[in-house]
């Protein structure tokens, strides 16, 4: 009895030190990914009792953080599918009002939000690899076990999301080059 006490002990502090580890990556990658803040705290809350859920029915889990991620994005999706679209007008009634106060703090979301633009134009397979490793900083055998392919075929999915971003960048790049050649040919 007592062993399977200090065992059930043992799990769920190994379980708690996990969550509190990995709470504030789970919720960077589930913000990014539904672009609402309570949504995205409710997602990873669920996660966690999911995740909890399975280990007190007996459940093993080699890698808990992969087990999280992998948790959370089917959550995600799940969302996506239930999801509506909701108006500007909507918005604004329930007091969505963006002010931006140091203009430094401006231009770090307006760099923020180029990078993401051009993320957002390469496919999704791609685009998820990419903000694991770089975002959430998973290694590639973790990012494998959340989306069920091999290392390889992981670093194969970041290189040529990598490309397709630079073949995008190249094209939007060399517009912005001749404007600015224009403008000193006239001056």
């Amino acid at each position: 009895m007592e062993e399977h006490y200090n065992k059930s002990t043992k799990k769920e502090a190994e379980f708690i030190r996990a969550c509190e580890e990995y709470q504030d990556a789970l919720f960077r990658y589930s913000f990014f990914k539904i672009s609402d803040r309570e949504t995205a705290k409710d997602l990873v809350a669920d996660t966690f009792m999911k995740v909890w859920s399975y280990m007190a029915r007996g459940g093993e889990i080699e890698n808990i953080r992969a087990f999280f991620y992998r948790t959370l994005n089917n959550l995600i999706i799940d969302e996506y599918r239930r999801k509506k679209p909701i108006s500007l007008s909507k918005l604004s009634e329930a007091g969505f009002d963006p002010v931006f106060e140091d203009p430094h703090d401006t231009i770090d979301q307006l760099d923020g939000e180029r990078a993401i633009k051009m993320l957002n134009r390469i496919p999704e397979e791609y685009k998820d690899v990419i903000m694991m490793k770089y975002v959430e900083e998973l290694t590639l055998k973790e990012i494998g076990e959340i989306i069920g392919s091999s290392e390889n075929a992981v670093a194969v999915k970041i290189h040529r999301g990598i490309k397709k971003m630079k073949d995008i960048w190249n094209k939007v790049r060399p517009e912005s080059d001749s404007d600015t050649r224009s403008e000193k040919n006239k001056e």
